[in-house]
């Protein structure tokens, strides 16, 4: 059984040293490990709170529900959920909504819940570039950054009810939650990314990308662009994913560790038409007084 085993490994190698990689030279490549922080909560726990919170954002957001710019997007993002590490033996739900704002953000809740403006789709060149911005969100989901900021906060203001085992014993997550001082919005702690954070992320994202035959610098590289393009629509955008520093260096130190160079995909006509259905669509409707209408902060 492990002969087994060993040989249906190499064999996953066998079309590149086909192609001319050395054996050796393929296994000295090591999968990077990444370590989410401290939780309080389960995985499973997280995708409830997502769940729960994505529920009532369905409520606030001016959602597009073209059943094709849906499908594209989920398409997209769930094939590159396949290659996102730390998730043995289950998966999370990963939803995807595009919302109607030519705001330039995207965002996720705990659990697989992604939200992608309008205008994130529009800003991207290519679809490798649209894949970095779902890659980059889905590297938050899997190293469960929203839920290790809430139980951060928890045990600093409620350690006596951590200790009683208060959560997850009745009722909603999300609920709980609440009483226990820890409001949800699109300003909410699941939401309140350090530098650090973007960092692990962009990491994620990036290894995402080169597992799935993207090209792993399209991530750095749409940061890059919509920064110097769009800056005016990119505030928000850079308030939720504050800048690491360095970011497009950090990312081309990291590919060459990640295996050998790929032929990557860039772009596909599919993406191209999604882009043109977004541009051909009325713009975004205004919002009412008090009304969210992108990732941008609200308050509950």
């Amino acid at each position: 059984m492990r002969a087994d085993c060993k040989w249906k490994g190499l064999l996953l190698w066998a079309p590149l040293v086909i192609a001319g990689w050395p054996l050796g030279a393929l296994l000295a490549y090591q999968r990077p490990r990444f370590r989410p922080g401290f939780n309080l909560f389960s995985p499973q726990q997280d995708m409830v709170i997502g769940r729960q919170a994505a529920a009532q954002l369905d409520h606030k957001l001016p959602l597009i529900n073209d059943p094709e710019i849906v499908r594209y997007v989920s398409r997209l993002g769930r094939h590159l959920a396949e290659y996102a590490p730390n998730q043995k033996g289950f998966h999370y739900d990963w939803t995807f909504h595009v919302v109607n704002s030519d705001d330039i953000n995207a965002f996720a809740l705990p659990g697989g819940y992604i939200f992608v403006n309008r205008g994130a789709i529009k800003a991207a060149l290519d679809e490798a570039q649209m894949a970095g911005v779902l890659a980059h969100e889905e590297g938050h989901v899997v190293m469960r950054h929203g839920t290790h900021q809430a139980s951060e906060r928890l045990l600093a203001e409620a350690p006596l009810e951590i200790l009683s085992g208060y959560l997850g014993q009745s009722g909603s997550l999300l609920t709980q939650i609440a009483q226990l001082g820890i409001g949800f919005g699109l300003n909410s702690i699941f939401l309140q990314n350090s530098r650090n954070m973007e960092a692990q992320a962009d990491r994620v994202g990036t290894y995402i990308l080169y597992q799935a035959g993207y090209d792993p610098y399209a991530m750095a590289q749409f940061f890059e662009i919509i920064q110097r393009k769009h800056p005016q629509r990119t505030i928000q955008f850079f308030s939720d994913h504050p800048d690491p520093g360095n970011r497009i260096q950090a990312v081309e130190e990291e590919i060459p560790e990640l295996g050998p160079r790929r032929r990557w995909k860039t772009d596909s006509p599919q993406f191209e038409a999604i882009k043109q259905r977004l541009l051909a669509m009325p713009p975004p409707p205004k919002p009412k007084t008090g009304e969210p209408t992108s990732a941008a902060p609200v308050h509950q």
